[in-house]
């Protein structure tokens, strides 16, 4: 093993003493052409990387709704401190401790790196030697693997910075990529964090307690001090005495004093829809400029992006406050839209914190019969011009092996379409869906539901809505958006627009819209969807008073899915509930238990 490792060495020892022939020039035989060229590429290689990934400043992204903002972390807690703002005081620290010869050196120290390579070929040592410059290399650019080869990538990467920037950048880009332990990144999260405080208002002792932590974040641990981290604090304090940094009433008044540091929770109001907001960003920009996940939201950090949504903050409180108070078992996820899709509540009735999962947009579920108005009765109505007192025939027949039954296995006769509506019958809606063009009518199903297959859920069972992955609350109100729109279908938006204080180009995200149903169509609809909350299955929907009151309810087999869509003349809301592990609910399904939550979120 260590022969190999001194043939790596002697190789790459070997490959700058060619670099170094180049910078030296003269003639030199055609027999190492083939070496000079090999030590161009190398020697270049580190300011190609730097020009290709220039550094960047990473900050929280800003989400704003009327009446207040939130602020959300991409890239870990960072939110990095300017040039401009970093304290000069703060900055001699950081020299004093990490590299006194920063501002002299080119970005790396030669007598460092020999003992570095030195040491490497002992397992049990650590490598040592690295500038404020290569260590800001390594944290950006390269991993901490400890091979002679990254050491020299190392090297040359410092190189390219040093010649690329100035030394107040470097010294700010190194404080603000410094890992400071629990997901805090940056001398000024670490302020605000473990002091709540910015950076210029830290006095020396909190400065020494947070430069302590760097050196190994596992051993200093900010919120669990040991021993050995006060006596680490108290050097930093002496060795910033010795270099005149600090003075010595300062030093008298803060060596051997022990501090506390707490950690200032992040809390993020309204994350199941801050969340949703944050992932439909992050697709904006990757479908906008070609990027990968990780590399949007760089973008969205790096250009210090301020997304405006349509949060309303009236309609999101209602609805968490009636959710989180389902009974116990009982899980649910509530959406919200406008009739022209813009997105105003999603309520996850668990979700307390931002990455937890939101039944909202995440939980796809059976949708019964509530997704017949879209499947069944809006395309019957377009195709056969039928009206409210159309007669359906609602008697038993299976269609080939199937044979679907009514609620209560009820056996019916001629039945109404308004009255097939209202009561939910499943008979005399598939007799109407036998009768339309099936095909059109999955075409349109497969635009609104992202996890339509048309293999599986091309079939009569999904008139029934039988899926097999099944729908989720944002999709399933976003599919009723035509009978509050004319006939137009919208897909339903969280966000208005993202700014870029970099100045980077404005995104104004677009919708997916699309004419299906006609206006004559939709205005029996609408009747057909009141008659629910008149005298139908959705009939507790009734107590709230408005110029139009309509709905829809759907329950599975079972009744381990309960859904209600409810409309107004403003909004629409779906509303999934059951349990995450899908169990029973008959007595909450018989009484139309979604339904009683959007009346008492709606009052």
């Amino acid at each position: 093993m260590y022969e190999e490792r001194g043939e790596t060495m002697r190789a790459w020892i070997g490959t700058l003493f060619f670099a170094g022939l180049l910078a030296v020039g003269g003639t030199i035989s055609g027999a190492l052409k083939e070496e000079i060229e090999q030590a161009k590429q190398i020697m270049t290689w580190g300011e190609k990387t730097v020009n290709a990934t220039p550094l960047a400043s990473k900050h929280a992204v800003t989400l704003t709704y009327k009446g207040g903002t939130e602020r959300l972390y991409l890239n870990g807690r960072r939110d990095d401190v300017s040039v401009a703002r970093f304290p000069a005081h703060l900055r001699e620290a950081i020299m004093t401790i990490e590299d006194r010869k920063f501002n002299a050196h080119p970005g790396y120290d030669l007598g460092g790196i020999a003992r570095a390579f030195i040491n490497n070929a002992n397992e049990s040592s650590r490598q040592g030697g690295s500038t404020i410059t290569q260590q800001l290399a390594r944290n950006v650019y390269l991993t901490h693997e400890r091979t002679y080869e990254r050491k020299v990538k190392e090297l040359l990467l410092a190189r390219a910075l040093e010649k690329q920037y100035s030394k107040k950048e470097i010294m700010t880009a190194y404080s603000n990529v410094i890992f400071f332990g629990h997901n805090v990144y940056g001398i000024q999260a670490a302020a605000e964090t473990y002091f709540a405080r910015p950076l210029e208002d830290l006095n020396w002792n909190q400065i020494a307690f947070l430069l302590t932590v760097p050196n190994n974040p596992s051993l200093y641990d900010p919120l669990d001090p040991s021993e050995s981290f006060y006596e680490r604090k108290d050097r930093i304090l002496t060795q910033l005495r010795d270099a005149g940094v600090i003075s010595r009433q300062a030093y008298e008044t803060h060596h051997g004093v022990k501090l506390t540091a707490t950690y200032r929770q992040h809390v993020v109001r309204y994350p199941d829809y801050m969340d949703t907001v944050m992932k439909e960003a992050i697709r904006l920009v990757r479908s906008r400029y070609d990027l990968d996940e990780e590399a949007a939201r760089d973008y969205l950090a790096t250009n210090q992006a301020t997304i405006e949504t349509h949060l309303s903050v009236a309609r999101q409180q209602q609805a968490k406050q009636v959710m989180t108070k389902l009974p116990n078992g009982l899980n649910g996820g509530y959406a919200e839209l406008t009739p022209n899709g813009r997105i105003i509540a999603l309520v996850d009735s668990e979700m307390t914190q931002s990455g937890e999962f939101n039944r909202a947009t995440q939980a796809f579920r059976q949708p019964g019969s509530a997704i017949k108005p879209v499947l069944v009765f809006a395309p019957y109505i377009e195709e056969t011009g039928a009206k409210l007192d159309t007669i359906l025939d609602g008697r038993p027949v299976c269609y080939g092996t199937y044979c679907p039954t009514n609620s209560g296995n009820r056996i019916l006769g001629d039945v109404s379409f308004r009255d097939t509506v209202a009561y939910s019958y499943n008979t005399p809606a598939l007799a109407a869906f036998t009768a339309i063009d099936q095909e059109a009518a999955y075409t349109t199903a497969d635009m609104m539901f992202s996890q339509w297959d048309a293999k599986s859920d091309n079939s009569l069972a999904s008139a029934l809505g039988g899926l097999t992955q099944g729908v989720s609350p944002k999709e399933l109100a976003a599919a009723y958006t035509p009978f509050l729109n004319q006939g137009v279908y919208v897909s339903g938006q969280t966000i208005k627009q993202i700014r870029f204080e970099s100045g980077a180009a404005t995104i104004t995200p677009s919708m997916t819209k699309q004419a299906v149903w006609s206006k004559a169509t939709v205005a029996t609809m609408r009747e057909a969807l009141s008659a629910v909350t008149t005298y139908g299955t959705g009939r507790y929907a009734n107590q709230i008073k408005g110029p139009y009151i309509g709905g829809k309810t759907g329950t599975t087999n079972s009744h381990k899915d309960m859904w209600y869509v409810g409309l107004t003349d403003e909004s629409i809301t779906a509303i999934w509930l059951g349990a995450d592990t899908p169990r029973p609910f008959p007595e909450l399904a018989n009484r139309a238990y979604p339904a009683i939550v959007w009346t008492e979120a709606h009052r």
